[in-house]
């Protein structure tokens, strides 16, 4: 297999693809590391605090160190990027390669078709590794905090819980117990023509989308909003749509979830009338984050373009690299922004996700179009 892929890549690249493909990967993995190892700096030393106060294990501390790798990786990819297409372009400019293509007749746009793929190729690794990995890693990084570190387990009882069925059924749980599979003080809003029909009582029992209700009351009222019916039951089965578990349990959080997960549980709040908004603006930051390294692929293109001339101009080589640094500051700083706004009800949970991307992306593809028609 390794094989007809290697004969396949050789077959359909030329001699310039093909150097390009190592120079570029190459200083991408080395700033992979680099940047991951900075990443879990911050996360050590709490880490060490905690190993040498509350006894945790060495062991342990490794275990977390590992599992919280993948969602630091995710943040710094398209960093890496950007900084791997600078590095190849600087260096390219510094050794008059790029003097010696443009003489020999190789457009400028022919250079950069084989980096703008490399840059795409690294949004499908971004996203893989957002949407099998980290979920998995963030997860078991958050039992293991919870089990080892903070020493606090999952609650088995949770207690006012509020949700709406697919049959217009307003319900409010004051207690559960998951061990026992029971409920305590129940009240059932029925919407009907006038007042709604209410349904109470004492206790509970559930199994699946069956709930037994035990030692209860029916309650109907007339169009003055008068009692018209009351009736008592000691037992009444009734069937709800929606799984109990995903109103009370502990899900998964948005970061341990994939696309398809986190979308299935945006359905089900949706269907119990519960707001889903900050988690569907998550939902977009799982494509966009990932798209942001072609993003800074044609940023860092852009960029070296503009400002490196040649290989002694080493004034450009530093405004490209501090427009660069500032690029990525800012970058993350409107992402916040907007991620905020969307959340807060200002914007689409879509343009919330994907402004600053569809903004990056306009100035850059100003800028090739630019250098390639007229450089």
């Amino acid at each position: 297999m390794l094989n007809k892929i290697k004969s396949y890549f050789f077959k359909h690249t030329t001699i310039l693809d093909r150097y390009l493909f190592r120079e570029f990967f190459s200083p991408f993995f080395l700033a992979i590391s680099g940047f991951a190892l900075i990443g879990i700096v911050d996360i050590l030393f709490y880490l060490v605090e905690r190993a040498i106060l509350s006894g945790v294990p060495f062991l342990v501390v490794v275990q977390l160190l590992l599992y919280k790798l993948p969602a630091i990786m995710v943040l710094f990819f398209p960093m890496a990027v950007l900084f791997a297409m600078m590095l190849l372009l600087v260096r390219m400019a510094k050794d008059s390669e790029l003097t010696v293509l443009r003489t020999s007749g190789v457009h400028t746009l022919r250079i950069i078709a084989p980096l703008l793929l490399f840059a795409f190729s690294t949004t499908f690794l971004s996203y893989f590794t957002n949407e099998t990995i980290v979920p998995w890693t963030n997860e078991k990084s958050d039992l293991l905090i919870q089990n080892e570190i903070t020493k606090k387990p999952p609650p088995d009882i949770a207690e006012n819980i509020v949700f709406k069925d697919g049959h217009q059924r307003y319900f409010y749980v004051k207690r559960i117990n998951a061990k026992l599979s029971s409920m305590e003080n129940i009240l059932i809003f029925e919407e009907t023509a006038q007042f709604p029909r209410i349904i109470s009582a004492k206790k509970a029992l559930w199994e699946q989308n069956k709930w037994t209700l035990l030692n209860g009351f029916i309650q109907e009222t007339d169009e003055g909003g008068l009692i018209s019916f009351l009736d008592r039951f000691e037992e009444m089965t009734i069937h709800v749509q929606e799984d109990i578990y995903s109103f009370y349990k502990k899900q998964k959080s948005a970061s341990e979830m994939n696309s398809e997960e986190l979308k299935n549980k945006i359905q089900t709040l949706t269907k119990g009338g519960v707001s889903t908004r900050s988690l569907e603006v998550e939902y977009y930051l799982k494509t966009s984050i990932p798209a942001a390294c072609f993003i800074f692929g044609l940023i860092g293109l852009s960029y070296c373009l503009s400002f490196v001339r040649s290989g002694k101009d080493w004034w450009g080589v530093v405004v490209a690299i501090c427009a660069a640094v500032l690029t990525v500051g800012f970058y993350f700083f409107i992402v916040a922004v907007f991620r905020a706004l969307a959340k807060d009800g200002e914007l689409s949970p879509f343009l919330g996700a994907w402004t600053p991307n569809i903004l990056y992306a306009s100035i850059a593809t100003g800028i090739l179009s630019y250098q390639c028609k007229y450089r």
